[in-house]
Parts: structure tokens; sequence; C-alpha cells
């Protein structure tokens, strides 16, 4: 049994659950078989999954003594009475005899959903190990399989993930049942997005359950079962084609709450849940609408998503500004830009009010790309700390902007955050690594610092965001900071003014406090910097 695989055990209509790989899997809990096949005749591939799936809803412990007994007939619980149980075959066949009613596979590409894996013990020239039921690839390359297995003592009926290197280094060979057929006619299940609110659903061939919420299917986890108080002996079986198309996230506009109680009310943007303050809920008429129960654990997921970038929105509560998202942060919309460049031709999302205040005052992540949405002017820029810094043609390809994502803004707010200097005591390098020498902001002048600068000035627990070359260089060769920027150096605790462009000035204790100077706001730079200004007395 590998260690790489993870067990997910459930009992029949119990709330046990774990995950594989990100999927979230439930239990309908039915003890019945699903099908139409006889004993030793053709069986489809579907039906064979759904035998498997029996045993692991009812939780069939594993066991080399005496048969199980269910709708299914009476099998020994075990890796070989398991596959011969889902196979439908008239008695509890081993490991060494199933391959004498299925035929070997070639290749691990070749299996099917319901065929076999037979591991072959190289000691003994036999398959005398172990036999598990391929249930299906997880991915195109085939790289990682789903399986049934009755594993060994101690443990239920399951399905788990192996890799694809893991069967070939265990010796699994794959096997067909001889009377196993592609199809049937189809079994009739309704379209899960005619049934109530609040159905759970599932189809045949998947443990996963949903709950219908406004046409879509958000699914359950585990922690939301008992909390949450859902059913799973209420769970519809329903069309599998129709199961797998529902959409994951609810129409905008849809007010929710979470299922598990609590007084907090969220509308639904975008595939993400932004709250509603109480005062909103009256007012912007949030009140009037259905409020909608839905997962914890999907409404915790959507709480902490962000709104799709180029997303439009609004305060539901009135006022004709209008910002786009990017980055997570909300980014005003002029008036001329409005038409110009094309908003007023994708959906205005109204969003609470309190949410969008905290969205525009949030800064666009350091490294994002950004150009004018006009497309007028075609420079480009990379945003580090609120401020957008140019890239040249050069620089575009040779540093490797070119393949990451390139964000259009409205012109007014890039004009703005480019006339912004970058910020005093952002660590900077050059991002192409051709100068490896790392700068502070300090006025507009980015500061050298050597390697000892850069750790006893503490600047190495900075972050320290690339910057494009030609930017860099250009504000290295400023002569100074800009006036007004308060510098203090290692050589002494005298804080100094840069005044009368790039002279400096020593302050006082009494200079700083309420209405004065900010301490707050002084630059350490190397001593070199300070020394090099002409100290001015007024």
């Amino acid at each position: 049994m590998s260690a790489m695989t993870r067990r997910f055990s459930r009992l029949a209509l119990s709330a046990a659950l774990v995950t594989a790989a990100g999927a979230s899997l439930l239990s309908a809990g039915s003890a019945h078989a699903v099908g139409t096949s006889t004993v030793g005749g053709q069986i489809t591939r579907s039906e064979v999954l759904a035998r498997a799936q029996s045993w692991v809803d009812e939780g069939v412990w594993y066991s080399q003594q005496g048969t199980f007994s269910d709708s299914n007939g009476s099998y020994r619980p075990d890796c070989s009475g398991y596959v011969s149980m889902s196979w439908h075959l008239g008695q509890s066949r081993t490991t060494w005899t199933l391959p004498g009613v299925s035929a070997q596979l070639g290749s691990f590409d070749d299996l099917k959903p319901g065929d076999a894996l037979d591991r072959y013990n190289p000691a003994t020239a036999q398959y005398d190990t172990h036999v598990i039921l391929f249930a299906g690839w997880v991915d195109g390359a085939h790289t990682s399989a789903n399986i049934y297995t009755e594993s060994q003592s101690g443990t239920q009926a399951s399905r788990k993930t192996y890799s694809r290197s893991y069967l070939n280094s265990q010796n699994y060979v794959g096997f067909r049942y001889n009377n196993i057929v592609d199809a049937s006619a189809p079994q009739s299940y309704p379209d899960p997005s005619s049934l109530p609110v609040g159905t759970l659903v599932k189809s045949p061939a998947s443990p996963v359950v949903k709950v219908m919420i406004s046409g879509a299917g958000l699914t359950l986890n585990a922690s939301d079962v008992a909390p949450d108080g859902y059913d799973l002996s209420r769970v519809v079986l329903v069309d599998e084609a129709k199961f797998n198309a529902l959409p994951s996230s609810l129409p905008a506009g849809t007010v929710v709450l979470d299922q598990g109680g609590g007084a907090a009310r969220y509308v639904v943007v975008g595939g993400a849940a932004l709250p509603i303050s109480a005062a909103e809920w009256t007012a912007d008429g949030y009140n009037t609408r259905p409020a909608m129960g839905v997962p914890t654990s999907w409404l915790q997921a959507a709480a902490t998503a962000s709104l799709p970038a180029g997303t439009v929105v609004h305060d539901e509560g009135g006022g004709a500004n209008r910002y786009v998202i990017v980055g997570g942060a909300a980014l005003p919309i002029t008036g001329a830009e409005w038409t110009a460049d094309g908003y007023n031709t994708r959906p205005d999302m109204g969003v609470p009010g309190t949410w969008l205040t905290s969205a525009t005052q949030a800064t666009l992540p350091t490294g994002t790309l950004v150009t004018g949405q006009s497309g007028g002017n075609p420079s480009i820029y990379v945003v580090i700390n609120n401020s957008a810094l140019p890239i040249t043609g050069t620089e575009w390809t040779a540093d490797g902007y070119a393949g990451q994502v390139l964000m259009g803004v409205p012109e007014t707010w890039l004009g703005a955050v480019v006339a912004k200097p970058l910020a005093d005591r952002t660590v900077v390098k050059d991002v192409s690594g051709a100068d490896a020498t790392v700068y502070v902001m300090a006025g507009g002048k980015a500061v050298a610092l050597s390697g000892a600068d850069y750790t006893a000035l503490h600047y190495d627990t900075a972050p320290l965001a690339p910057a494009p070359g030609t930017w860099l260089a250009a504000a290295a060769a400023r002569p100074a900071p800009a006036d007004g920027t308060l510098l203090v150096s290692p050589d002494s605790a005298t804080v100094w003014l840069v005044t009368n462009h790039g002279g400096k000035k020593a302050l006082t204790a009494a200079d700083f406090g309420p209405g004065k100077y900010d301490l707050a706001k002084v630059v350490t730079v190397p001593t070199a910097l300070t020394a090099s200004l002409p100290t001015v007395t007024s």
C-alpha cells in the first residue's frame, strides 16, 4: 500500500469525508446497487463503478473470512472479492483466478473505467498479491489514476488516487472483464437545475455531493454536514452530464448567509462574497432579496476571493462614481474614460459601499504590469509600492516582462501613479541583474548600499523590489534627494532636512511633533550621502 496515497473512509449516511487533490468527496449513503446486470452476464462500465461505490458508501470492512451480503449479492470483502462483486461474478474469485475471466491489456493507456489492475509477483510468477479496480484517469496525460480498493485488515472499501509511476513500480497489470461493455441504454435521471433550492444532488458515478442554490451546484465538504444540518440520506441522483455542467458560482447579486448560522450577510459578485454591513442591509435594499443559506466552507472561500480583474463596480447605495477592479483594488474611472475606454460596455456591478471604500484604498500588488486602457499611450509600467515605473521597449522583452500579464487601467489613475515618486525606504535592485547594487529610495534618489550598509542599516529585512534598469540608473544618478526629505546616517544621531536644492540642515528635537516634522519619515542612509551634502543654516 503506497504511503503517497490517502484513504478516505465513509460510513453509510455519515458525514465522514476527506479531500484528495482538493476535491471534496461525499457519499450519498446508498446501500443499493445501481444497474440491471445479472450474475455473470454483461455489465456496463458505469454499473461496475456504481457497484464499487456502494461498498464505499456502506463502509464495508476488509476481511478474508466469510462474506458480506447486500443487494449486490454475497461476496468475500477482500481485494479480489471486491472486484468480483463489482463485476457481478457468480462467486468471489482470487487475485490469481480473476485473469481467467478477463483479458490482459497491453498498456496502462488501454485502461477504461471498470477494468482491473492485478499485481504480479515476480517471486512466484503469479498474480497473488493484490488487485484493484480502475475508476479513471485523473488527467489527460494519464499520470494519476483513481481506483477502488479493499486494501487490508482494519480498513474499509475506499476510493484512492495512485500515480502511474507507483502502479508501474508495483508491477500492476491491466485486465478487462470478458463481459464488460462500454454502454447500455442510459438510465433516466433528473436535471439538477429543475430541483428546489437546497436539494442535495450527486451523479451516479461520482461521490461528490452538491447543494443546489439559484441554479448553481455548491460542493459540500465534510465539515459542513453536521454544523450546517445537511441530511445525506436525502441526496438525489441526477443526470451526470448536467451535474458536471453545473456552475459553481452563484449569480451576481445573490444574497447569502452561512447555513451553519450567524448574523453576517454577503452579496455575491464575480464569484466573491462581499460583506454587507448592518446599515447597508436595509438602506441599499439587500433585505428585499431572498437570503440563501450556503455551505460554510464555500462561503469561507468566497469571502476571501477577489473580484476578477476588469470588473466594473459602483456603490449599491447610490452615486455616479464607477471603478474598475485591478489586482484587488478599485481604480476610479472618470466620466470621459467611461465611454472612451469602453467601460460602459461591461456589466456594472453594485457592491456594498463599505467594501468599496476599502477597495478604493487598496493598492495594486508590487510587480503588477499596467498600461493605459485607452491605448493612446503605448507606454508600459511596473507598479512598485503604488508608484508606476516605466519599462523601455528593450527591457520589455529582455527582462522577462513580456511573459507576464499586462493590465489595462484608467489613464487618469495611471497618470497620478506615474507622477508619484517611489516611496522612501523602498529597497530596489535592477530586475535584469546587470547592476548587482542594492539601493534604498530617499526623496526620489536611489541611494546605493554597500553589502555592509545593506545589513547594518537593516534593509536586508525589507522586501527587495526588482525595478527596470533604465529607471533605476536615472534615479541613482540624481545628485541629491528632493528637498523636504529627512535623512539620518549611522555616524550621527542628527536628523538632516534636505533643502535649498540639495543642501542639508540639522534639525533638533523641537522640530518634531504634531504639526511639525515626523520622525517616522526619516530615511536611514549611508554616511557617504549625508557627508556629500553641503550644510546650510537657513
